[in-house]
């Protein structure tokens, strides 16, 4: 009895540990770890905060919420030192990611109130050593290309520039257009010239008689196909059935900028820079008026999504195609297809635009055109009857036999200052999946006055494993950076701008708005995701449907039920409809054929619940990812 005595006075002289200590703990470990990241990856850090104040509330002395905001100021002058560091450095492109990331930083609900007064503005952000807007950026970053002598990709981004002026309701003088009215003559850029006199009350007259004369003029076919050239990949010999055959690829390229710049499509040059391809590769180009002359190129920049590349040419062009950003055909216009089908240079076919917003590549919108194209007029110029560039070829696609497609010139005009910097286009992108659904009645009539256009709701259907929470299946995103948007092809013209590595604040319906870092886009993001996911959450970006497991049995132990069909989508042309049971018997991920590949034993609900086998295909490169 004595040592029992003993032992609960020994038990009640130690100190109680309060029962808060591991939250406590936890929320110190978390702070470090937010923390840490705040000078390498400023974004994620404040992605961070935002997520958990948003999802955690306090008192004022809350320790943890304290650090939260402490850490958001940290993250909002770590911008600020980015952006200062990339403007001494003349990195334009940096600089303006860093403005951005002030700018979502400062319109976010949870984090505005926590950036220093000095940082947050409704316009324009930075210290009193880097008070740049991203106008003016756009602007700097044309003139470095202009000093260089590269006229095209200096038009895009002063382009670009004047729109951004234009939203802030900030007018360009006729003195600061003077300067690149003069370029855009010595370039005979008559589509730049015409955007520069739309911002002017007396039009081209502002620029004098040479310019009026340049916009009344037209270029005839014969000039346009100087300007034209035959691109040739030579990949050495290829074995079949044991006899060795000539590896030829063929397709077209045009000049795009008077330094012997020229552009055509990627899977024509795609030996040259596909680091998995261990072939023999060499790239060369047959100039239209000497078509006996095999000239060496180099591959500049490329783009897998939209299928472009820039190659650079020792040759000085004949003839340069100038790029509009603006120009926008429609179904029934005439057009022209210049190129090399099957290798014969300057061939020029006739046809119409049949359809406009395709959505067949990864990214971006297509053309969809009725003209004889073959094989070989991949990445030639497709022009209008005022001979304008409204699109580049990519010949068809085996998927559509017959059918033409294009990538129109808007897209184009997006990327190619990037191109122009050389090596892979990198994409930006949030990592979700999107669903475009009908709005209700009402909701698409207060679009349609809000000026939205086509009246789609853009809701999310997967989360890609690599990026971060906040935003989930069955979220509906509304806005981008306060812009509405309505359509998938609208969010990723909006990214194109965007770098990874920045903020960007997200709407969602109900008033709600998540702020997400931004990240580096995989090239399929669905091939990713199926080695780090599971397979079931694959669905409904593969095949438009939503699925719950339910308990299976010995022969089929996987076992689901369809919770839900996105209209339009794979699983609805296939006959699916809701609360469909099935069993999964086989799920295949084909690279070499890009396609996924489902066998299910389905109990069709529209069928009268009569059991069947049947085998779904989908493209692993969808266009629905952001």
């Amino acid at each position: 009895m004595l040592l029992a005595v003993v032992g609960i006075s020994a038990c009640a002289a130690l100190p109680r540990t309060p029962a808060t200590a591991p939250a406590q703990d936890y929320d110190q470990a978390k702070l470090a770890e937010i923390r840490a990241l705040v000078s390498t990856k400023p974004e994620l850090a404040a992605e961070a905060v935002a997520y958990l104040i948003s999802g955690r509330r306090g008192d004022a002395d809350d320790a943890f919420l304290l650090g939260l905001r402490e850490i958001a100021a940290e993250a909002a002058q770590a911008f600020d030192r980015r952006h200062a560091e990339a403007l001494a450095a003349a990195d334009y492109r940096a600089a303006r990611a860093a403005l951005r990331s002030l700018a979502a930083m400062s319109r976010s609900r949870e984090l505005g109130p926590l950036v220093p007064a000095a940082l947050r503005a409704q316009g324009e952000f930075g210290s009193e050593l880097s008070t740049a807007g991203e106008a003016e950026l756009l602007a700097r970053e044309a003139e470095a290309f202009l000093a260089m002598g590269l006229f095209a990709p200096a038009f895009r981004l002063y382009e670009a520039s004047l729109e951004a002026r234009r939203d802030g309701g900030d007018a360009p003088s006729l003195g600061e257009l003077m300067p690149w009215a003069t370029a855009a003559l010595a370039a005979r850029d008559r589509p730049f010239l015409a955007a520069l006199a739309n911002y002017l009350p007396q039009g081209a007259r502002a620029f004098g008689p040479a310019a009026e004369a340049l916009l009344a003029s037209r270029d005839t076919m014969a000039e346009m196909r100087k300007g034209v050239v035959t691109i040739r990949v030579d990949r050495g010999i290829k074995i079949e059935q044991g006899v060795g055959l000539p590896d030829r690829v063929l397709g077209t390229g045009f000049y795009i900028d008077a330094k012997g710049y020229v552009l055509t499509n990627y899977h024509v040059i795609e030996s040259e820079v596909d680091p998995t391809y261990e072939g023999f590769s060499r790239l060369t180009v047959r100039l239209a008026d000497a078509p006996e002359l095999r000239i060496p190129a180099k591959v500049v920049g490329w783009d897998r999504l939209l299928d472009l590349a820039l190659l650079k040419v020792e040759a000085k062009p004949d003839y340069v195609f100038p790029l509009g950003a603006g120009i926008e055909p429609a179904p029934g216009d005439r057009i022209y297809a210049i190129g090399s089908p099957v290798g014969l240079e300057n061939t020029i076919t006739a046809g119409i635009v049949s359809a406009t917003g395709r959505r067949l590549l990864q990214s971006g919108e297509a053309l969809q055109v009725d003209a004889a194209l073959n094989p070989g007029n991949s990445g030639g110029p497709l022009v209008d009857d005022q001979g304008r560039v409204v699109g580049v070829v990519f010949a068809g696609l085996p998927q559509f036999q017959g059918l033409n497609f294009a990538i129109p010139t808007s897209w184009v005009a997006r990327v190619l200052p990037a191109l122009f910097r050389g090596g892979e286009v990198e994409r930006a992108w949030l990592g979700l999946a999107i669903a475009e659904l009908p709005l209700d009645p009402l909701e698409a009539r207060e679009t349609r006055e809000a000026g939205g256009g086509r009246a789609n709701a853009l809701e999310v259907s997967y989360r890609h494993p690599g990026t971060g929470r906040g935003i989930e299946a069955g979220s509906r995103l509304v806005s981008i950076d306060g812009a509405h948007v309505y359509s998938i092809a609208q969010v990723q013209a909006a990214l194109l701008a965007r770098e990874p590595g920045e903020l960007c604040l997200v709407g969602l319906a109900g008033g709600g708005e998540a702020l997400r870092a931004l990240t580096r886009r995989p090239f399929a993001p669905l091939e990713t995701a199926a080695t780090a996911d599971r397979r079931e959450r694959l669905f409904p970006a593969l095949f438009g449907m939503s699925v719950r497991a339910v308990p299976g049995s010995l022969l089929e132990p996987e076992t689901y039920t369809v919770t839900r069909i996105y209209p339009g989508s794979i699983a609805d042309e296939s006959g699916l409809s809701e609360n469909d049971p099935f069993a999964l018997r086989r799920f295949v991920i084909d690279k070499e054929r890009r396609a996924a590949v489902i066998q299910i034993h389905v109990k069709k609900r529209k069928a009268g619940f009569l059991e069947s086998i049947i085998q779904i295909p989908a493209p692993l490169d969808v266009p629905d990812f952001i």
